[in-house]
């Protein structure tokens, strides 16, 4: 190829690759006399660190990295050296490259390059093409491997046919440090004939790099790499080639790079540098830069060359914003904890997030199972205001839980057929002592005080006067919240909107004149209602994250996220599906904390609990662990729905604790008992005879009452176990044993009354929590969570989903009415827990103002 077509445009480029792949051996005929090239290089990569580069570049500087990739990436990288007769690495390369699955990424990359044209050379303009195909395996955050294999082709026999393997891998111990090691061309040398000498053509040359980053991000990176060249015989040839890179985020813009090296040149017996200066611009997944290259290792004083990148990828890099769009969240189930949380997070990612300016909450379930979580999704919706995001509510006959989450909303507009379901709140408290008498069954309990309602289920055929007193102030802090919280969002009265809530429930007409939405909408015109909010036309999209370049390197610094959810027992953590009951279990819960203990990339740990409590023993063994980890790092509540009892109890060693205003909590106390089934056995014609050594040795069976002795020594018991429960509380909240004492007794508070009785320091839900536990860990704002345990199948839903059996098509409590779900949801302790055990938990009481309510996981 002539000179003129190396000058030419990137059409003629491309049409040079094409013939160079079909037939390599097309070029000019040889000159006389004329020395040859002196290596089979790559194209070289402006301002790139071989430590640090993620990108399918990496395919020429370290296949190792293509582990790191986000997602996919097409990639173009040119460089003109004009009549630079020393310098190689010169020309144009295409790449491919995407993560596989199991941690393998692979790409495959196109060089086509040309050799020194100017200094007489046989062969001289006979380019060389190399395709690269490479794989790269990331076994940790910390640790990647990676393979690739060259192969060439060219009309310069020196060059043509000529294979190469290579092999790397990268370590990145901390959020700052890169280091990595490469062996290009491990399998030469293959050198050809210069005068009475060989000289090399494809030798192998080995890397050290490490890549900097003073801030733990991005924003600045140094790279230094030294380069030692195996196999050479030229007297003048030096060995080392040192390196070093610079990167630095430009905000709104890009990224500037350059790069400087100490050049071999082959035909003089001084060193030279050739340097790189450009700036790469980012528009959202695409990049395109340019530079120059300077320096005399380019073959004189004042020679220059050119360098130009181009990619489009599936993840985005920091740059220039372009546009904005809005995207939509649909829910056709009520989250269960675990998704309620994975909720949040996407709306805080959302409000992080420049390119988006309107939000639609499309909701076809109640959003949340309790009013705790539907404050911390209004939270969400007020973080997304605040940062001038545009939020709209859909709904279509939705109840009390949707109004409360849509109350903060810019608008709400409701399905025309549809309304609101919703004329109050309400509490139900079963008491089945009655069908227990029919039965034959006798509860026989043993409870602290009467605030402590929980057996009352079981003993009374309806709430003693204390019960009943401490369920309707329950309730009314609940109203009170409720109507301050619409009332605020609607721009209301609190008075107006207890006024309104007389009328209800309403159709979609009433709900509007009741000032509870703002119009009405089906989902084929939620794209122009957004449109009306943002003032210019779009689109709705349903919302997906985006992949983002990595901020950091390698294991980043966490918050540990412990979730207790459920009824608090001895051992595992288990599921009854068909319940719909989860049973968080002492021990898989202790594992899951001397998990986060020992992990020294969690600096700080918090504890998110949503449960009324179970076992006296389980929850003690949870306290123990978590006071171990709380000596340890810093550790924080957030309570979710329940916190209460038992999960009140293992709060206690926590340095803060977050309830929010409709957080269930307090309800210290413990209650203890068994059922009597001897009159059931009576009237089925049963007998049942113990023999026995001493008068107690049956006391805990369910064939006879506790006789007075026994529930003398055991109300003794009970007395002992509130003792030590009021112990913990004392030194945990740092009061004495009877104030704790004051405000316990088995009552319940809501988190709002908590505070005002010390057992919680602080208003606010899992957004503070985590806020307070990243600054106590010295963690940036993004930094990531660690979530233990992992979410728990029953053998029985697994077997379900081996037989292409989801969950949504499982027989559980939702398909049942929801009276009989209530009822049986209320019985499950009696399935769950033996009759021996002292237990710290609080009754089931579900708070509702109507609406649809099918919980997902």
């Amino acid at each position: 190829m002539t000179k003129k077509m190396r000058k030419a445009g990137l059409g003629a480029w491309l049409t040079a690759l094409v013939a160079a792949l079909v037939c390599p051996s097309v070029g000019q005929e040889a000159k006389a006399g004329e020395p040859m090239p002196t290596r089979g290089a790559r194209l070289s990569s402006p301002g790139r660190s071989a430590a640090s580069e993620d990108t399918a570049e990496s395919l020429s500087l370290n296949p190792a990295n293509l582990a790191n990739m986000p997602s996919w990436e097409l990639r173009w990288t040119g460089i003109g050296c004009h009549d630079a007769p020393q310098r190689v690495g010169c020309g144009h390369a295409f790449s491919a490259a995407t993560p596989l699955l199991l941690g393998l990424s692979t790409g495959l990359r196109v060089d086509y390059l040309q050799t020194p044209w100017t200094v007489g050379f046989p062969y001289s303009g006979r380019d060389m093409t190399w395709v690269t195909w490479g794989l790269g395996y990331k076994l940790s955050d910390a640790l990647s491997l990676g393979f690739s294999v060259q192969h060439s082709y060219s009309g310069n026999p020196y060059l043509n046919d000529l294979t190469g393997l290579s092999a790397s891998f990268t370590v990145r111990p901390i959020d700052r440090l890169s280091f990595a090691a490469i062996a290009h061309d491990f399998n030469g040398p293959s050198t050809a004939p210069l005068g009475d000498r060989q000289q090399p053509v494809l030798d192998a040359n080995y890397v050290l790099a490490a890549a900097l980053r003073p801030t733990g991000r991005r924003e600045l990176e140094l790279g230094f790499e030294l380069r030692y060249l195996a196999g050479s015989q030229l007297a003048d040839s030096d060995q080392w080639i040192p390196r070093a890179t610079l990167g630095v985020d430009v905000p709104y813009v890009g990224r500037l790079r350059g790069d400087v090296e100490v050049a071999h040149l082959p035909y003089d017996a001084r060193r030279g540098v050739v340097g790189t200066a450009g700036l790469e611009i980012a528009l959202g997944p695409a990049t395109l830069g340019g530079g120059v290259l300077f320096g005399n290792g380019l073959g004189s004083t004042d020679s220059l060359g050119e360098f130009g990148t181009a990619s489009i990828a599936g993840y985005r890099t920091p740059g220039i914003q372009i546009g904005q769009r809005a995207v939509s969240i649909r829910l056709e189930s009520t989250p269960g904890p675990r998704t309620h949380i994975a909720l949040l997070r996407k709306l805080w990612r959302i409000a992080d997030d420049p390119s988006i300016s309107g939000v639609a909450l499309i909701l076809r379930a109640e959003p949340a199972t309790s009013y705790a979580h539907a404050e911390e999704l209004a939270d969400a919706v007020r973080v997304l205001r605040a940062r001038k995001k545009k939020v709209l509510c859909s709904w279509e006959d939705n109840g009390a839980k949707s109004l409360y989450v849509c109350a903060n909303a810019d608008r709400t507009v409701v399905n025309p057929a549809g309304g609101l379901r919703y004329s109050g709140l309400k509490t139900q408290y079963l008491y089945i002592k009655g069908l227990l008498d029919n039965l034959g069954i006798r509860a026989d309990m043993l409870r602290v005080s009467e605030h402590k309602s929980a057996p009352e289920m079981f003993t009374n055929e309806h709430s003693s006067d204390t019960a009943g007193r401490d369920h309707a102030d329950l309730l009314r802090q609940y109203e009170a919240v409720f109507n301050r919280n619409v009332a605020l969002g609607r721009k209301m009265t609190d008075a107006r909107v207890r006024a309104e809530t007389l009328k209800g429930p309403y159709v979609a007409a009433e709900a509007r004149e009741a000032n509870f939405v703002d119009g009405y909408a089906f989902d084929d015109e939620l794209d122009r209602v957004m449109s009306e909010m943002l003032g210019g036309r779009t689109s709705l999209r349903e919302y997906e994250e985006p992949k983002k370049v990595p901020e950091t390197f390698g294991p980043r610094d966490k918050v540990g996220l412990l979730l207790v959810d459920g009824d608090m027992v001895d051992g595992r953590s288990e599921t009854i599906p068909l319940l719909d009951s989860k049973l968080v279990g002492s021990y898989t819960i202790a594992d899951s904390i001397a998990a986060l203990k020992n992990d020294p990339t969690v600096k700080s740990v918090v504890l998110r609990i949503e449960t009324g409590g179970g076992s006296s023993m389980s929850a003690d063994v949870m306290w123990r662990e978590l006071e171990l980890l709380a000596k340890k790092k810093p550790l924080i509540v957030s309570m979710g729905s329940s916190a209460a009892s038992g999960g009140y109890y293992i709060a206690t060693p926590a340095r803060t604790i977050y309830a929010l205003p409709l957080t269930v909590t307090g309800s210290i106390g413990i209650f203890y008992g068994k059922a009597d089934v001897s009159e059931l056995l009576k009237k089925l014609g049963i007998n049942v005879e113990v023999y026995k050594t001493t008068p107690r040795a049956d006391a805990e069976s369910f064939f006879r009452p506790f006789t007075e002795d026994e529930r003398r020594v055991l109300a003794i018991k009970v007395q002992q176990f509130y003792d030590k429960f009021l112990e913990r509380v004392a030194a945990g909240r740092h009061m004495t044993k009877a104030e704790v004492d004051l405000v316990g007794q088995g009552r319940v508070w809501t988190g709002q009354q908590a505070l005002g009785h010390k057992l919680v320091d602080k208003m606010g839900g899992l957004r503070e929590a985590l806020a307070e536990a990243r600054a106590l860990g010295n963690l940036p704002y993004d930094a990531p969570l660690r979530t233990l345990p992992a979410p728990d199948a029953s053998l029985f839903e697994r077997a379900l989903k081996l037989a292409g059996i989801g969950r949504s098509q499982m027989m559980t409590l939702e398909g049942l009415p929801v009276q009989v779900r209530d009822i049986a949801r209320a019985l499950a302790p009696m399935v769950v827990y033996k009759g021996d055990i002292p237990m710290a938990r609080m009754e089931y009481v579900p708070v509702e103002g109507e609406g649809k309510d099918e919980e997902g996981d």
